[in-house]
Parts: C-alpha cells; sequence; structure tokens
C-alpha cells in the first residue's frame, strides 16, 4: 500500500523540478531579450527553425535558439563558423539555458569584423569557442577571447583532449607571469560528444592560485 504514495512524492519531486527549471528559463529568455533590446536595438531576431542554409544542416536540437538577421552567413565557409556557434548554442539549451546569437560589428574601413561576443546567454555576453586540434590551440582561443569578452565558452571536440588535462593546462596558463588577461567571467567547457558529452562551468578566477 505504500508504493503508490512513493510513487506519487517521486511524481511531486519531478513537478516541482520542471516548474523550477520552467521559471529559470523564463527568467533567462527574459534577460536575454532585455540586453538585446538594449544594445541592438534595430536588429531583427529570428528563430534557428527559420534559418535555411545552402551547404550544411541546422541540428534539430537548436530549436528555441534565435539569432540575429544580420548574423546570417553569406557564403560556405561562413556557414561552418556560423554551425559550430549553432552547435555551442544548443549544447547550453540543452542544459536549460537560454541562448541567443547577435550581430558581428563590422571594422570601419569595412574589412572584417571588430572583437566582440557571439551570443548572449542567459543575461550575459559570451564568446563561443571550438578547438579540433592541439592542447596549445585551447589556450590561444582562450587568450584571444579575453580581447572579446569577458566570458567565454570553448566546445572541445577533440576526444584526446580530456578534463584533468585541459584544467591543468589551463591553470598553469592562467598563473604564468606571462599571463595578462584578467581573472573576470565565467569558463564554460564541453568535452566529448553524444552520450559521452558534459559540460562543467567554473569562474575564470577558481584557477588562479
Amino acid at each position: 500500500m505504500e508504493q503508490p504514495a512513493a510513487e506519487s512524492n517521486n511524481g511531486s519531486v519531478q513537478e516541482r523540478q520542471k516548474a523550477a527549471a520552467a521559471e529559470r528559463l523564463a527568467r533567462n529568455i527574459a534577460a536575454n531579450e532585455a540586453i538585446a533590446e538594449k544594445e541592438f536595438p534595430n536588429e531583427t531576431w529570428i528563430g534557428i527553425d527559420n534559418v535555411k542554409l545552402s551547404h550544411v544542416s541546422i541540428p534539430e536540437d537548436a530549436t528555441g535558439i534565435l539569432v540575429a538577421k544580420s548574423r546570417l552567413p553569406i557564403n560556405k565557409q561562413e556557414e561552418l563558423d556560423f554551425l559550430k556557434e549553432v552547435i555551442s548554442a544548443a549544447n547550453l539549451k540543452k542544459l536549460g539555458s537560454s541562448v541567443t546569437l547577435i550581430p558581428r560589428i563590422k571594422r570601419p574601413d569595412g574589412k572584417g569584423f571588430l572583437p566582440g561576443p557571439d551570443a548572449i546567454v542567459n543575461g550575459s555576453f559570451f564568446e563561443f569557442k571550438t578547438v579540433t586540434g592541439r592542447m596549445d590551440k585551447i589556450g590561444a582561443r582562450f587568450n584571444y577571447s579575453r580581447k572579446q569578452g569577458n566570458n567565454v565558452y570553448i566546445r572541445v571536440a577533440n576526444p584526446k583532449l580530456t578534463k584533468p588535462h585541459v584544467l591543468s593546462y589551463m591553470a598553469r596558463l592562467i598563473n604564468n607571469p606571462n599571463y595578462k588577461g584578467g581573472y573576470k567571467g565565467e569558463l564554460i567547457f564541453t568535452f566529448g560528444t553524444g552520450r559521452e558529452e558534459k559540460t562543467y562551468f567554473l569562474k575564470i578566477r577558481d584557477l588562479k592560485k
């Protein structure tokens, strides 16, 4: 006779957890909208489901991501770069985050773009980086991201680079006397793919000894 009660209690816990997650997501969406409206008042925002690319396909799990219309790629290389950002955004969305891909700002001379963040995540600007190569590529991407903003998300797509090795490397980099990037902001890492994929959140200052 006690089993139904236990199942009922478990159901209540799950319902409360779902309700809390929905409330957090609603707050995060509102925070993103407020930042986007303030910083990019003339931008048009579209759902990723409405984005059609010529050379790559948008992942199915990217539903719910918003993107600036001016950010849409116009050639194959831009589509490949854009896809990396969408995959990163989808990874964070699966964990309950609200993600908006924002415009890139052109240089005054029209040649390329100014350094700057790629997205708004839960009301904060983030730079997205994807690393497929050696360990030193992570350091190079991180160092460059410090010119673009305080927060960075690095998706490690090389299965040979594991969490312990990467965090040890990052601690050495940040504690090197030659490091000039500062200690403000958040650092997110994703390792692995599919069922092996795991994402870790930390403060950059946590790596400072």
